[in-house]
């Protein structure tokens, strides 16, 4: 019981003396947002892991305010990312090895796209589909132009392994390509979603996909320069964070996932977005996980030697980690 009284006794004590001092609790206040800048190649529906982490606030739940710029080009984001003029890149992980030969090296730290999100799509009634790259003889094929991973890829198959297939790249814009086949400027379009949707909703048909003839294949990975990986794991994993969180949202919420495509993409129409998307997670080109693998990354490489963009080895353990991934993931 007397126990009881002195604690009473010292609580009112202390109620008193704060009284008279005017005492306050004052709340611990919030970590200020970090704010990092992304630079993407392009406004890409590829890239829905990014949008989906901005507008559902996954960066915001790591910490982050996240500005994203475009760049017009794959290496121009490795260069926007290795100057500091932004944290992360979006783009074509392969730039990063490209970058290190010429001294500008980085990190990738994430799959963004997985694997080939190419289909080659046509006008022609008389064009039929066909399942092995021999089917491009005699066509001509429009692509993004040198050295995106569209050009590389087309040059890569008419290449055929040393028997090259007697097919004519031309070399477009991003977002003309559907143009040159109907200005019959080319007969055959490799193009990415949501425009192989809009072609087939435009009485257009798919007619190849060059998925299965170059494997599992990094596209596109979110990558970092060799000075920020050093100095900043922290954001770096909050990054990575928010974009495992963005993948796992698409994977569970497609409606959640279609209405911010219809927000990022509003000239688009929602059923040419609704067959895109069914697409991409059918497919599996939007991942379950940030996680890139070694063959994807080799395959990749290989790609870029055999075109002649890349001299040396560019080995996945010089140029990517994904230790920040795999802890995301868990």
């Amino acid at each position: 019981m007397s126990k009881i009284v002195g604690l009473s006794a010292l609580v009112s004590l202390s109620l008193f003396v704060c009284g008279a001092l005017n005492c306050r609790t004052v709340a611990a206040a919030p970590a200020k947002p970090q704010q990092i800048t992304i630079a993407q190649f392009g406004h890409v529906f590829l890239y829905l892991p990014l949008y989906v982490a901005v507008d559902r606030g996954f960066f915001k739940d790591q910490g982050l305010d996240v500005k994203l710029v475009s760049t017009g080009g794959d290496e121009k984001t490795f260069t926007a990312v290795s100057t500091g003029n932004a944290q992360f890149g979006v783009s074509d992980p392969t730039f990063s090895a490209i970058a290190r030969e010429r001294g500008q090296g980085g990190k990738v730290v994430a799959g963004i796209v997985k694997g080939v999100p190419f289909w080659v799509v046509t006008f022609k009634n008389g064009l039929k589909s066909f399942s092995e790259p021999s089917g491009l003889a005699g066509q001509r094929i429009a692509t993004y132009s040198a050295p995106s991973t569209s050009y590389a890829v087309m040059k890569n198959l008419l290449q055929n392994h040393g028997k090259p297939i007697d097919g004519k790249i031309v070399q477009g814009a991003f977002g003309t390509l559907l143009a040159l086949l109907r200005a019959d400027k080319a007969d055959m379009a490799l193009e990415i979603e949501p425009v192989v949707s809009m072609a087939t909703h435009q009485g257009g048909k798919i007619v190849y996909s060059p998925a299965k003839a170059l494997g599992d294949f990094a596209f596109t990975g979110l990558t970092v320069s060799d000075d920020f990986y050093s100095k900043h794991p922290d954001r770096i994993q909050s990054a990575v964070n928010a974009i495992s969180n963005a993948m796992k949202f698409i994977q569970k919420d497609f409606n959640g996932t279609l209405a911010v495509a219809r927000k990022e993409f509003p000239e688009v129409p929602e059923p040419v977005l609704r067959e895109a998307l069914t697409r991409l997670t059918k497919e599996g080109t939007i991942p379950k996980t940030p996680v890139l693998s070694k063959e994807a990354w080799n395959n990749a490489v290989k790609l870029r030697r055999e075109l002649g963009d890349l001299k040396g080895a560019g080995s996945f353990e010089q140029n990517v980690d994904m230790k920040f991934a795999i802890k995301a993931s868990q």
